[in-house]
């Protein structure tokens, strides 16, 4: 995918996001998301940070100082404060066509960040969300290529070295060694540290990704 067509993906996900967003219940938006200590409410406000402006984004780095992630994890959950339900929707559906990614960071980081955190509100809440294979193909291809650099320090890393991963569902594979088989999205979840993809996976592999997330 060249940018042109990651931004549309981004935008896809933004906009199927905030319809689902716009129908959720309040018990919905408090229900605990994937990620640790953030509820859905949490998410959703963590993805309407790229329209803050720099002042804001200061302020919110002077309020929370420390590492990349304290600022993520707390600044997020101060937003979500801020905003009503409906403000928090009616952002993401501004940032449908805003295509400036945060300094430093591409639009595949925007689409890994929308990919990721979809779930993370979807798969708790039991929503049947589907997301083009080759759109998170495209995001777990981004992540594969920081081979551990600072950029996947915001991933919590389950032991995929010396694996094999395949899809099932797009032709998408990296890694050698043993084999890991299963969809797009449950590699997707692996590669980014989330262990609610592991059930959905076959092969050889899958023990030593079990066994590490237990």
């Amino acid at each position: 995918m060249n940018d042109n067509e990651v931004w549309a993906a981004v935008d896809d996900r933004r906009a199927a996001l905030a319809d689902v967003l716009a129908g959720a219940s309040p018990e919905q938006w408090r229900h605990p998301s994937l990620c640790e200590g953030w509820t859905v409410r949490d998410v959703a406000a963590h993805l309407t940070m790229p329209l803050l402006s720099t002042g804001e984004l200061l302020r919110l780095a002077m309020r929370y100082p420390g590492s990349t992630n304290r600022l993520i994890r707390d600044g997020s959950i101060a937003l979500a404060a801020r905003y009503s339900t409906d403000e928090i929707v009616a952002r993401l559906r501004r940032l449908v066509g805003y295509h400036k990614p945060f300094p430093g960071l591409t639009c595949r980081e925007a689409l890994i960040d929308v990919v990721g955190h979809t779930l993370d509100i979807a798969i708790p809440l039991g929503l049947p969300v589907q997301l083009p294979p080759e759109q998170v193909a495209e995001a777990a291809r981004h992540v594969w290529s920081y081979g551990g650099s600072r950029k996947s320090k915001v991933f919590k890393k389950l032991p995929y070295g010396g694996l094999r991963l395949s899809a099932t569902d797009t032709a998408w594979s990296v890694g050698e060694g043993a084999s890991v088989e299963g969809s797009m999205t449950d590699l997707f979840l692996v590669l980014t540290g989330r262990p609610a993809g592991l059930p959905g996976l076959r092969g050889a592999g899958t023990a030593q990704l079990a066994a590490h997330a237990g």
